[in-house]
């Protein structure tokens, strides 16, 4: 791990000043004399700058939906109920807005990456395929305000747009795959800094939505198909300069041969009661050759806690040490309360390995485990340490009971449990994550570059033929309370809502509102295009609307899967927002 600090940088509210404010708010309004920007009405807080304090009370403005996971705890959830079980039937597409990258503005015919707009005061603020950056009025049925066409050029086929953006008082931060961090000008669009986080040509690249917390912006970071090793930064907030950076590799216990890996493809999330700020990292590399990198490979497959002002590194748990399946744990991340009004807090995580695990939030130990899809094979299950039952410590390569370097099936399948945004409930209390019932194997010829001979691993068999599942865990306990099999690959995530629903979209271009409980259908709908993007919600004069992507081309014919009762139209990128009938 590696830590640099600027010491000469000003600082304006830090995360430890933020958990003061926690503890301050926390004492009734009338007594302590909070401002309209603290605690007024819905309209008295929808307006004006988004500061660090308006972040950390996003649940007192449910109309507006002001970061990628809609709130600090990574739950996409919304107080709005204006659309609910009784009425969510009616739903219409209200307007729609076509957006540019059709094949992820790169040339990469992976699937199209989940781009979730924001939202504030009525105002929408999206990334497209291409990496572009609009301002849509939502007022006027999604007009353009402005568009910003300039933060990314010369892309390969593995840098692909990002995910998503960050608002932070007057500016639209937008993370370029290129390893750039701009700052727009939220009210014309322009570009009032850039800063350089990583280089390019070292594979560095940017996915993941930066994540606003005090007066810092903090980036993850990493390009491990390019052979980049993943790195979280935070930066100075109003003037760019680097504060910490974090290596997710352990590099001092890494060989020689590990060639990256540990990248970030999804933004973090952060407990303002513990100044921590909490990301998963994606595989080690090679990816399916662990005899090159002997060893656990730390801190690949894990979940980091970061201290939020000063960069130590807390806490780390690893899902799978020393993996020889490709799992990705760069996954979002939960932060559940243990009880009503508790300090204590649970860190809870879908795997990519097929287990939902729940986390001390303040040492990262191992509390539960449980299988959150069906036909697990890979291990025998996990032990009391959180562990896999077969992991011997210190072996160089870990004897799992499957894996795609041996040259068998491989469950679960890899490419359905992978990076999507998972959902909690205040409402039911329940987390809901997406999964596979499905296998894959990757025994296929590997992928050779000029630049990393042979360490891409290899082209996936059967990735993209599984059915979809979404499942409902209580956190605290790991008890799976429902489970539901989709006809086609569920690769978006999911958004729960006060109103008893939650939203999630399948592959073959179809959005469904399911009953928060149960998880049955209460409603759904198709587009006729590829859909992978978790929608979501938000209110524009206290009228509730749902917004979702729709476009991407992970099933053309002929690189993928893409049967015909899938009933896809050619792939366009474009933002579709429902309402109830005007």
């Amino acid at each position: 791990m590696n830590f640099f600090s600027d010491g000469g940088a000003s600082k304006l509210v830090s995360p430890s000043q933020l958990v003061g404010v926690m503890n301050w708010i926390s004492v009734p309004a009338v007594m302590v004399g909070i401002g309209l920007a603290l605690c007024g009405s819905v309209s008295a807080t929808a307006a004006g700058e988004v500061t660090p304090e308006r972040l950390l009370n996003t649940a007192r403005e449910p109309q507006n939906w002001l970061m990628n996971l809609g709130s600090y705890d990574g739950s996409r959830y919304s107080g709005l109920t204006g659309i609910n079980r009784d009425n969510v039937s009616k739903l219409v597409v209200r307007y729609s807005v076509p957006l540019g990258g059709l094949i992820e503005g790169s040339g990469n015919y992976r699937d199209a990456l989940p781009m979730s707009p924001l939202v504030e005061d009525g105002y929408i603020y999206i990334v497209d395929g291409w990496g572009h950056v609009s301002k849509l009025d939502g007022r006027e049925k999604g007009k353009i305000v402005w568009q910003n066409k300039e933060l990314q050029t010369n892309l390969d086929s593995w840098l692909v747009a990002g995910r998503g953006l960050a608002l932070y008082r007057n500016f639209v931060i937008a993370a370029a795959s290129d390893g750039r961090i701009h700052w727009l000008d939220r009210d014309t669009g322009k570009t009032v800094r850039s800063v350089q986080v990583g280089d390019p040509k070292q594979g560095y690249t940017i996915e993941a939505s930066p994540l606003v917390v005090g007066d810092r912006i903090i980036v993850g970071g990493g390009g491990a198909e390019r052979g980049a090793v993943g790195r979280i930064d935070a930066l100075h907030a109003e003037t760019g300069s680097s504060l910490w950076h974090v290596d997710t590799l352990a590099t001092a216990s890494n060989p020689a041969g590990l060639l990256g890996g540990g990248a970030i493809s999804q933004t973090g999330i952060y407990d303002p009661k513990s100044g921590l700020t909490i990301w998963g990292t994606g595989h080690p590399n090679p990816r399916y050759i662990p005899r090159m990198r002997p060893g656990d490979s730390l801190f690949a497959n894990s979940v980091l806690a970061i201290d939020a002002e000063t960069g130590d590194l807390r806490w780390h748990f690893q899902y799978t040490p020393g993996d020889i399946n490709g799992f990705s744990e760069d996954g979002t991340h939960l932060l559940v309360s243990s009880a009503e009004g508790a300090d204590e807090s649970v860190v809870a995580h879908f795997a990519n390995n097929g287990y939902f695990y729940g986390l001390d939030g303040k040492q990262g130990t191992f509390q539960v485990a449980t299988p959150h899809v069906i036909g697990i094979e890979w291990t025998a299950g996990i032990d009391e340490t959180g562990r896999p039952r077969e992991y011997k410590a210190g072996a160089k390569t870990q004897a799992y009971k499957s894996g795609a370097w041996q040259n068998r099936p491989d469950c679960p399948n890899i490419k359905g449990t992978s990076s999507f945004a998972s959902a909690y409930s205040l409402r039911t209390e329940l987390a809901y994550g997406s999964g596979a019932d499905g296998c894959m194997t990757e025994n296929i010829p590997p992928i050779k570059t000029e630049s990393a001979p042979g360490w891409l691993g290899a082209y996936y068999s059967g990735a993209a033929a599984d059915m979809g599942m979404l499942t409902a865990v209580d956190p605290l306990s790991g008890t799976v309370k429902a489970q539901r099999l989709f006809d086609f690959p569920l690769h978006a995530g999911a958004l729960a809502t006060a109103g008893g629903l939650v939203f999630t979209t399948t592959a073959e271009g179809r959005l469904h509102a399911l009953n928060d409980e149960t998880l049955e259908t209460v409603w759904s709908t198709k587009f006729g295009s590829l859909t992978n993007v978790p929608p979501i919600t938000f209110a524009v004069d206290g009228e509730q609307f749902l917004a979702v992507v729709v476009g991407g081309n992970v099933y053309t014919d002929a690189l993928s899967y893409r049967p015909p009762e899938m009933g896809l139209s050619e792939p366009l990128f474009v933002l579709l927002v429902l309402g109830l009938p005007s």
